[in-house]
């Protein structure tokens, strides 16, 4: 996979002077044809997203459709709590925190500063935080910045259009002894390498193996083993409104330019003392916009952006499939309210407008995203919570198979009572701490015996897509060790989201790129240790 994760690991192998084969199943572009082969059978289409628009099968993976926020795990991400069952990690967060820098390098949002406090707020208190610093990409599209370092490498192998459909595991299972590569033509080759790292995306690297545990039977933890259990990503929406004291403290909240050139934001969340107290589940909180799709907000802004982004050559062009899906909202759509609002609001909103086009798509780097301020200082509170490992909530194969004969996923996505409690809770906790530092309020969209309903029906996912392989002490509960080897197979690791056995708060690819750089810089340290004991200098060649 050429990936984030798959691209990143490739320039860090060509960094430290190794060799390294990348095998990508798309092309230079994203075609739909590669999109079928993604194609998996939704158990609920209200919670987890069409594959065809979570994934991108082409050079860059799904940066081509990622909006560039870059998050870290916080450390209480890695601490077993009673609270949070199979919370478990095998690592703690020192473990990945000295390859944030290089991360961030690779991922184009400047440095691994993500701690920040806003000088225009009061200052954090023992249960609230504003510190939590998120960065954005320059150019979330990260192939187009690489790309060129890539083929001008010596030691960088790119092969696209090459589909990995088996791994020939030899005659007692224990090594990878061949990667069998399908052409768009369907004839197959089979590709031979010391160590095989597998970053092909959370489902797709568990559809792999799911097929491959077709015959062998007890590998990964067996067939009613963890392979494509605990299957996460985030619960998010918006409950509640923020109204703040003061109208200017939302200016802290909203997106800046750092002095690296990347954009910005600082957001909520509940100290590590807090959740633990209260027994939640991590999440972080940001002012944001009402939702585009709902005309009573009666912003001519808001409307005129619904309008654009819900023609679809013009909202496509603007923003990624799923997230032009998610602002323009299901039917029925009040194109006759939207298109009155955007009326009303000239000359005062076209003027806005101008202004948001022109630093949202036309400038760079572009914004990632704009906050119509207003006087009143109230605005829609967004979550982003924390989604607990859930066995039942899982991947599996069907009959039916793709152009290559690899069969198709059934994805049985599940939230939890447990998921929708924590964020209720969450919000109550957030309102007191916020009350009490000065700064603001939040008002509910619904009342309290609505809620629970409320969350589950914004409950969606798809795109994190994490948990089905996860790391741990060992075979029965977990598909790779702490170093990201798969159990059990000498040679073959896992390098996605999927090896998390917990999502936090934090959106899964700055984790994930930050996971497979340290096992880069794990699988050159046995190449060196090779290279000396038997004097072979082609040790180098990963």
């Amino acid at each position: 996979g050429s990936g984030p994760v798959g691209m990143s690991m490739a320039l860090e192998f060509d960094r430290l002077g190794h060799e390294v084969l990348v095998l990508e199943s798309g092309g230079a572009e994203p075609d739909s044809r590669s999109t079928e082969d993604s194609r998996a059978i939704i158990v609920n289409p209200q919670t987890h997203a069409p594959m065809e628009i979570a994934v991108c099968r082409t050079f860059g993976g799904t940066s081509w459709a990622w909006g560039g926020r870059c998050v870290p795990f916080d450390d209480i991400d890695f601490v077993e709590r009673d609270h949070v069952p199979y919370s478990t990690w095998p690592i703690n967060h020192g473990e990945i925190k000295p390859w944030h820098a290089k991360a961030a390098e690779y991922l184009l949002c400047g440095n691994d500063k993500f701690e920040g406090q806003p000088a225009k707020l009061p200052s954090s208190n023992a249960t609230l935080s504003i510190t939590c610093l998120e960065r954005w990409a320059t150019e979330p599209r990260i192939a187009l910045i690489h790309r060129e370092r890539i083929d001008q490498s010596e030691l960088i192998t790119l092969c696209l259009n090459s589909t990995v459909v088996d791994l020939d595991l030899g005659r007692d299972g224990h090594s990878v002894e061949g990667i069998v590569v399908a052409k768009p033509d369907g004839s197959k080759t089979t590709v031979r390498a010391r160590n095989v790292v597998l970053a092909m995306g959370g489902v797709e690297t568990t559809r792999l193996l799911l097929a491959i545990q077709q015959r062998w039977k007890d590998h990964f933890g067996g067939v009613d083993g963890p392979l494509g259990r605990y299957y996460m990503g985030h619960i998010s929406g918006k409950i509640a409104n923020i109204v703040f004291n003061k109208p200017e403290y939302a200016a802290g909240l909203d997106f800046e330019k750092d002095a690296t050139e990347s954009f910005t934001r600082k957001r909520f969340t509940l100290t590590a003392e807090a959740q633990l107290q209260h027994r939640l589940m991590n999440t972080a909180f940001w002012p944001d916009n009402p939702p585009f799709c709902d005309p009573t907000h009666r912003s001519g802004v808001l409307s005129s952006v619904f309008l654009a982004l819900s023609f679809p050559p013009l909202g496509r062009r603007l923003v990624s499939e799923g997230i032009r899906l998610a602002h323009i909202g299901s039917r029925p759509r009040h194109y006759a309210a939207h298109l009155k609002n955007a009326i009303l609001g000239v000359p005062g909103g076209a003027r806005d407008i101008v202004n948001i086009l022109r630093e949202r798509f036309l400038s760079k780097p572009r914004k990632p995203g704009f906050l119509v301020r207003n006087k009143a200082g109230k605005y829609a509170l967004h979550y982003h919570a924390e989604q607990e490992p859930n066995p039942e909530s899982r991947i599996l194969l069907s009959n039916e198979t793709d152009r290559f004969g690899m069969p198709r996923t059934i994805i049985d996505f599940r939230f939890t009572n447990n998921d929708v409690n924590s964020v209720i809770a969450s919000h109550q906790v957030l309102d007191t701490a916020l009350q009490a530092s000065g700064i603001g309020r939040l008002e509910y969209r619904y009342s309290l015996d609505e809620l629970p309903e409320r969350v589950r029906t914004q409950a969606a996912d798809g795109y994190h897509q994490a948990g089905s392989t996860r790391m741990g002490h060992d075979a029965k509960s977990s598909v790779v060790d702490a170093d990201l080897k798969v159990h059990g197979v000498g040679n073959l690791y896992i390098a996605s989201s999927s090896v998390f056995p917990t999502t936090g708060q934090a959106n899964s690819t700055f984790p994930a790129v930050a996971l497979g750089l340290r096992l880069a810089h794990h699988l050159v340290q046995i190449a060196d240790q090779c290279s000396e004991k038997t004097g072979d200098k082609s040790a180098n060649a990963l």
